[in-house]
């Protein structure tokens, strides 16, 4: 039986390399096939001359001179030499020069193709090499190795589809002397379909900014938190953050990235603190979190991250705009460069993580650093589950009270946390790095995860946090908490409306919200109305539920399309056909067959969902 590791070798080969390797096939083949064609014509041609030579009136020595000189020096060969004694035998064969030089030329383009590739493989897999020696190397070499991947692309996307083109005709034109229209289209529109991808990644906007949720706290109201963030980034030989950010995010982070809070846009060092998270934080744990996040500072971390970013995030949008039709191929190749410049950048982010956990437990304390690592991660994984309890509710709860149901629930789940085995393999999320698992981290500081865990100094309230030291710290969390709650009920009501069957005026009130009784109208003034349930259609006495229809047909037309629905009649079992055409009627949003999409949609989307949740019960 293959070992772990070997089953991730296995299947980053199956999923990665492999489909990488069909970089190769259209060139590859390419370079063989006109080289055959180019040998299948020369052949078919000198048939043809010993035909004509053999009926001729020469000499038979002037015959035997010519049938040895036509088979030593293939036509093909005729026509590419520039050597000027074959400039009066060209003349015999100009009407295949074209053929041979489109041979030719082919050739050329697949051979391109192939070495481009190649050429790749070393300087980009060379650069991957080098980025995982440090920061600095790695920054130089994406800036090496993405132009020659976006270089690659573009030679590869306009060789292989002009390569995929030429191919839809010869291979037929040759092999059966026939080629055919429909093909050769279909792959010209292919081709030109990867062309426009390949303009659209080039030409893609990054916006560098990272809108962050919170307000900036000033040195007046919080002086002592200032003072005590100038004092620890003076100790690290670092400057100290040109502004402090709170917020209600379960997340504390530094970066030198542009930072959007609302209308503003904010440039230079941003040090992010989670007000929740300061609460339930002694004054020490709080200050070894401060210390591992400005030893990101004093360590380039945020630097280096602030130049990579960019380049990673142009990747990605490559990607995303190559992901489909031929240009796929090419986007299988570059992504095994992404994933391992992402293998390059999870190595260094782990060690830039151990790093400033021990500088963090260097400046106050090994205990506070564990005891602060092991809060976050409780608090982390707390707040999302009891986010996603919210979304899990089959009612929208309009009294959310999310601070006052955190702040209680909290110690419990911090005492459960400790006794959970998986607890220790728990990573906090940043939204700039990647972090290690509990367990290493507190290993790396020289603590057993499950000892660590069992602390009973961590299952103590705060007896004193940061949090009180910042003055405004009350009215801004109220706030912030006020928007997020909001932000989370809004979502909460959209996916409600998408997975309710309504059995009560709330809840069709919900769905009727976001899919409200929409009036449509033809030109002659008959109307349709639909509502999250039925709709409505002129000739038809009674409104058609969504629950009778049984079945849905579109048959497409350039003129108009037209929509028949196969359905039983309420209170009655017979299924009965009722045809119009949805796109003549029209809305202020758009016409009928449109909105129909959505609404029926989203019926279909509730009854499975109501289905689903039925047979949990049931198994329950």
């Amino acid at each position: 039986m293959p070992t772990e590791p070997a089953q991730k070798t296995q299947s980053f080969f199956n999923a990665h390399i492999l489909p990488a390797l069909f970089v190769f096939l259209i060139p590859a083949f390419s370079a063989w096939f006109f080289g055959f064609a180019e040998t299948r014509t020369d052949r078919a041609i000198l048939a043809e001359l010993e035909t004509n030579i053999s009926r001729s009136e020469f000499s038979k020595a002037d015959k035997t001179k010519a049938l040895d000189f036509y088979r030593r020096v293939p036509v093909s060969r005729i026509l590419a030499s520039t050597n000027p004694k074959f400039e009066s035998v060209k003349a015999l064969f100009a009407p295949f020069k074209a053929r041979y030089a489109m041979f030719r030329w082919l050739k050329r383009i697949a051979w391109i193709c192939l070495a481009t590739t190649f050429v790749t493989l070393a300087i980009v897999g060379l650069s991957v090499a080098l980025s995982l020696r440090s920061q600095s190397a790695q920054y130089y070499a994406l800036r090496i190795g993405w132009p020659v991947l976006r270089t690659s692309a573009a030679i590869q996307i306009l060789g292989q589809g002009l390569l995929a083109v030429a191919l839809s005709f010869w291979v037929t034109a040759i092999l059966t002397e026939h080629y055919y229209v429909k093909l050769i289209l279909t792959v010209a529109v292919l081709a030109l379909g990867a062309v426009v991808a390949l303009l659209k990644a080039v030409f893609a906007k990054l916006d560098p900014r990272s809108e962050v949720a919170g307000e900036i706290v000033s040195e007046t109201d919080a002086p002592t938190l200032w003072q005590r963030v100038r004092e620890m980034a003076a100790k690290l030989n670092t400057p100290a953050p040109d502004r402090i950010i709170v917020g209600v995010v379960p997340s504390f982070f530094v970066t030198e990235h542009p930072v959007t809070l609302g209308p503003d846009t904010h440039y230079g060092r941003t040090l992010y603190l989670s007000l929740p998270m300061l609460k339930v934080m002694a004054a020490d744990e709080a200050e070894a979190v401060l210390g591992h996040e400005l030893a990101h500072f004093s360590g380039q971390d945020t630097l280096w991250s602030r130049k990579v970013s960019p380049l990673m995030e142009k990747f990605a949008l490559y990607l995303q705009a190559l992901s489909s039709g031929m240009s796929i191929i090419i986007a299988h190749f570059m992504h095994v460069f992404w994933k391992l410049y992402g293998l390059s950048l999870r190595r260094l982010s782990r060690a830039r993580e151990f790093r400033a956990d021990r500088i963090g437990a260097d400046l106050v304390s090994a205990d506070a650093m564990k005891r602060a690592l092991i809060k976050i991660t409780c608090y982390c994984e707390y707040r999302a589950k009891t986010e996603e309890g919210i979304f899990e509710q089959q009612r929208l709860d309009r009294d959310l009270n999310l601070p006052m149901q955190l702040e209680q629930g909290y110690p419990a789940f911090l005492s459960g946390f400790a006794e959970k085995g998986e607890s220790a393999e728990e990573r906090v999320p940043h939204p700039f790095d990647t972090h290690p698992t509990l367990n290493n981290r507190l290993a790396e500081l020289g603590f057993e995860a499950h000892s660590a865990l069992h602390d009973p100094e961590i299952q103590q309230p705060a007896a004193s946090s940061w949090y009180h030291a910042i003055g405004n710290a009350r009215e801004v969390e109220l706030r912030l908490w006020s928007q997020r709650q909001e932000a989370l009920q809004s979502l909460h009501s959209v996916s409600l409306a998408w997975r309710l069957m309504p059995t009560d005026d709330d809840a069709a009130s919900v769905v009727a919200e976001h899919f409200p009784q929409v009036v449509f109208r033809k030109k002659d003034g008959t109307q349709a109305t639909l509502a999250f349930d039925r709709i409505q259609l002129p000739g038809v006495s009674a409104p058609i539920f969504f629950k009778d229809i049984e079945r849905v047909m579109l048959r497409d037309s350039w003129r108009k399309n037209r929509l028949t629905m196969f359905h039983k009649q309420e209170g009655k079992s017979k299924i009965v056909t009722t045809r119009f055409y949805p796109t003549l009627f029209k809305g202020e949003k758009g016409d009928l067959l449109a909105a129909f999409s959505v609404y029926f949609s989203r019926h279909k989307a509730a009854e499975a969902a109501s289905y689903v949740a039925e047979t949990e019960l049931a198994a329950a």
